[in-house]
């Protein structure tokens, strides 16, 4: 294991692992590890699309949002199904050109599922061809919020923003329905700034990609102040220009940015998103909770319990 230049200590490289040989007590203790760094990138792994479903959901079973509401519109489902998405695969989706997720070009910084009050908190992609010639990046927004003044810190704590959809923040080629129907499904919604990921690491929930603005804050003041936060964010993130066709990127998707770049031609991965329900408890031995205050834990705990119906996460429906 080495650790992930710029990350300031959330995200390491792993070398050398035998999945052919893989304990399940291994594999779950570099769960949680993954949890605690936030970022994990698995160098030449030698597993294909049937062993990467078999590992990932040891930590937690697959989780689309979209694909747990009962009004689901008929076209985006067709599309959802024709990148891969149905629960015969594992809800595992292709990232590609050709009948996959975010076709063609670079991608901006976003996180999945971003202005969705309960988003999925995992993301996992594994390479399959194509990949040595174009990047993922991640931003991680811990070390800039636990280098401020208690101070300012507390006035972070308080912030809220307010999420829509916004054309072309993530991909400026094309976009997909299905992306629409994830990223942010309610206008205006609102999720507060700091939150914490699973493993109970305070940081920004600020996904450049649905925020608007700072809730009750005049627009140019709110401006002002995200763009400012923006520019802090810079020193932090890591672009890996995949070293070979099947590593495995494993990384936060609560308080982390992720991006694309380079050449998406004849490129394929594949995407599993999923929660920690078999290591929450673990970690931290409770359901994991993003929020610090209400009425967003109320909020959050109603949308679970509807999505638990059909995608059932440890903890959730609450007893």
């Amino acid at each position: 294991m080495s650790p992930i230049p710029n990350l300031e200590g959330y995200g390491v490289f792993v070398d050398d692992i035998d999945f052919n040989h893989l304990t399940r007590d291994q594999w779950m203790s570099l769960g949680k590890l993954q949890m605690e760094q936030l970022v994990m990138i698995i160098r030449r792994t030698g597993i294909n699309i049937n062993r990467f479903h078999q590992v990932m959901k040891m930590w937690g079973k697959c989780r689309q949002n979209y694909a747990a509401k009962e009004e689901t519109d008929t076209e985006v489902a067709k599309e959802y199904a024709r990148i891969g998405g149905h629960a015969a695969t594992g809800h595992i989706v292709r990232v590609a050109e050709e009948n996959g997720l975010f076709g063609s070009g670079d991608l901006l910084w976003h996180s999945n599922e971003s202005g969705d009050i309960a988003f999925t908190p995992g993301v996992a992609l594994l390479g399959d061809h194509g990949m040595t010639k174009s990047a993922t990046g991640f931003m991680v927004t811990s070390p800039y919020y636990y280098s401020l003044s208690e101070s300012m810190r507390s006035e972070l704590d308080e912030m809220v923003l307010v999420h829509n959809f916004q054309e072309g923040k993530i991909n400026a080629n094309d976009e997909n329905n299905v992306v629409y129907k994830n990223m942010c499904p309610e206008p205006d919604t609102e999720i507060p700034l700091v939150i914490q990921s699973p493993a109970g690491i305070k940081g920004l929930h600020f996904p450049y990609n649905t925020t608007t603005r700072i809730k009750d804050y005049p627009i140019e003041e709110s401006v002002r102040l995200l763009e400012e936060i923006k520019f802090k964010l810079t020193q932090y993130y890591y672009d890996y220009w995949w070293e070979n066709d099947d590593d495995l990127l494993i990384f936060d998707n609560s308080i982390v940015q992720h991006r694309r770049l380079g050449d998406t031609t004849d490129r394929l991965c594949y995407r599993y998103q999923f929660d920690y329900s078999y290591l929450q408890y673990k970690v931290t031995g409770k359901p994991y909770m993003p929020y610090f205050q209400e009425p967003y834990i109320s909020r959050y705990k109603e949308k679970m319990g509807e999505i638990s119906k059909v995608f059932p996460v440890f903890g959730y429906p609450p007893p």
